[in-house]
């Protein structure tokens, strides 16, 4: 027979694992940014392309494929939204703008 300690005990261990399975599954359920998405809509892959969040932090990076669509994959460090400047923002510009322009 089965300790009544013991029995609770791996009640608690059981539940434990299919809560923590469940939430973090809904953590990502809803999370669909499209602004990765966006900033690729009318590039080609690989080039340059950039995006913001909520925050205005900066993410620079590549457009490739990912679910057969082009997406911003972030490849450099994040610039938070207090120190982007213009000139970030100007360099993604012109990049991407030589970039597609090249690849024709």
């Amino acid at each position: 027979m089965m300790n009544p300690h013991f029995k609770l005990l791996a009640m608690a261990v059981v539940l434990l694992t299919l809560t923590s399975t469940c939430l973090s599954a809904f953590a990502h359920e809803e999370h669909v940014f499209k602004a990765p998405w966006d900033a690729c809509a009318d590039a080609i892959k690989t080039q340059q392309c950039a995006y913001t969040n909520a925050h205005g932090d900066l993410f620079k990076g590549t457009c490739r494929v990912f679910n057969e669509a082009l997406m911003c994959v972030r490849n450099q460090p994040i610039i938070t939204a207090e120190k982007v400047t213009p000139a970030d923002v100007a360099e993604v510009t012109v990049s991407s703008h030589h970039d597609s322009h090249e690849n024709h």
